[in-house]
């Protein structure tokens, strides 16, 4: 996994029980947005999670 420096969005995936593989698929989404900013792209990863859009996608 990649090192985490801003935001543990990790561990909110962990805590909300979200798949791997929807979290692959986020980090690859957001990562093609912000190639170059780590914060930006940990932000948009966690606000991805917690919106929760995804457990309706998963169903």
């Amino acid at each position: 996994m990649k090192k985490i420096e801003y935001f543990d969005y990790q561990k909110v995936a962990r805590d909300m029980k979200m798949p791997l593989s929807i979290l692959k698929k986020i980090e690859k989404e957001v990562k093609s947005e912000f190639p170059k900013d780590k914060m930006m792209y940990e932000l948009h990863v966690l606000r991805a999670i917690k919106s929760g859009y995804w457990r309706k996608t998963a169903a």
